[in-house]
C-alpha cells in the first residue's frame, strides 16, 4: 500500500522532472538539490515528531509581529535528531559531490555523540552559532552544515505547521516576514485572476498574503520606488525591486494554481534573475541555499 510520504515523494519528483523539461537552463542546480527535496518531503510525511500545540499560538502576540515560533517551542528534544542529520547529509553527499567528504564526516560525528537538537536551543541564533562551531571543530565547510541545519529546520517546521495556516490568517498577520518563523521570503506569487500577492518562506515553507504596495523587506509603502524587472518578454517571470532598502524578491506573476509546484524549484528555475539582481547592486530579500551567487557556482548561504 502506498504510504503519503511515497506519494509525497513521487509529487515532488514529478514537479521537479517538469521544471527541468521547462527551464532545462536550471537542470544543474535543480538536479543539485533533488536528493535533498525528496528527502525533505518523505521525511516529512513519514516521521513521528512530537506535536505543536497550536492552541498556544496567541493572537496579539502574532498582532505585534511575534511569529510562531517565538511563542511555541517547535524543536524539541524528543524528535527523532539522528534520523534526519544522517538522511539529510546522505542527500547533501549525492547532490552535492564538492560536499561529500564532509557530509560523511558529519555523518560519523552524528553517529559519534553529536547532538543535533541543541543547534536549535535558541532557533534561529543558536543555528548560525552551531554552523560556526561545529564546522570549526570537525574541519568541515560551513555550507555543509548549514545545509544540513536548514533542512532539518524546513522538515520540522513544514510538518509542525501542517493546518496551522487558516488560523494564522484569520489573526490577521500583516507583515513582510514569515509569520511561522520569521524569516524573509525567497519568492512571490501574483495569482491568476485574483491579483493578490502571496510571499513563500524556503525556511519552513508557509505562504502568505501581502500587500502588492509594500516592500515586504522594509515595509516601506509607496507608489514609487518599487519596481519590476524582467528579461525579454517574460513578463511572468519578474524581480520586485525597492529602492528603499535596495533588495529584490523573485516574483511569478499571473500564476494559476492549477496542477502540481513547489515554489522552492520554482525559485531555483530562476537563479538567473538572482545573478543579474546581485549584479546591479541589489541583495535578496533573503539570503538562502541557492540564490548565495559566488564565482564558483555554489550555494554557500542557509535560509
Amino acid at each position: 500500500m502506498a504510504t503519503r510520504a511515497n506519494h509525497d515523494a513521487s509529487r515532488m519528483e514529478g514537479v521537479i522532472n517538469d521544471m527541468i523539461n521547462r527551464s532545462p537552463h536550471s537542470e544543474g542546480i535543480i538536479k543539485a538539490f533533488k536528493p535533498l527535496l525528496m528527502v525533505r518531503e518523505r521525511l516529512t510525511g513519514e516521521l513521528l515528531l512530537e506535536p505543536v500545540d497550536h492552541s498556544r499560538i496567541n493572537r496579539e502576540k502574532l498582532r505585534k509581529g511575534i511569529p510562531c515560533t517565538g511563542q511555541v517551542p517547535f524543536f524539541l528534544q524528543g524528535d527523532p535528531w539522528d534520523i534526519m542529520g544522517l538522511e539529510v547529509a546522505g542527500a547533501v553527499r549525492q547532490g552535492f559531490p564538492y560536499l561529500a567528504d564532509d557530509a560523511a564526516m558529519l555523518e560519523n560525528g552524528i553517529r559519534s555523540g553529536i547532538v543535533l537538537y541543541k543547534a536549535f536551543s535558541d532557533f534561529p541564533k543558536s543555528i548560525e552559532q552551531a554552523v560556526e562551531k561545529w564546522s570549526g571543530a570537525m574541519n568541515v565547510k560551513p555550507q555543509l552544515v548549514g545545509l544540513v541545519l536548514g533542512a532539518v529546520a524546513r522538515i520540522i517546521l513544514q510538518a509542525k505547521t501542517n493546518g496551522l495556516g487558516e488560523r494564522i490568517a484569520a489573526m490577521g498577520w500583516e507583515k513582510g516576514y514569515c509569520p511561522v518563523c520569521g524569516a524573509h521570503p525567497t519568492i512571490a506569487v501574483i495569482r491568476e485572476k485574483i491579483t493578490q500577492k502571496w510571499l513563500h518562506c524556503s525556511r519552513c515553507g508557509h505562504e502568505w498574503r501581502f500587500s502588492r504596495m509594500i516592500c515586504p523587506g522594509c515595509e516601506q509603502e509607496s507608489a514609487s520606488g518599487l519596481e519590476y524587472f524582467y528579461v525579454e518578454d517574460k513578463k511572468q517571470e519578474t524581480a520586485f525591486t525597492c529602492s528603499h532598502c535596495k533588495r529584490y524578491l523573485i516574483t511569478l506573476n499571473h500564476v494559476s494554481d492549477l496542477g502540481d509546484h513547489d515554489r522552492d524549484v520554482s525559485a531555483m528555475s530562476l537563479v538567473h534573475l538572482d545573478i543579474i539582481m546581485q549584479e546591479k547592486g541589489y541583495a535578496p530579500m533573503t539570503w538562502c541555499e541557492w540564490n548565495a551567487i559566488y564565482p564558483n557556482g555554489k550555494p554557500t548561504s542557509v535560509c
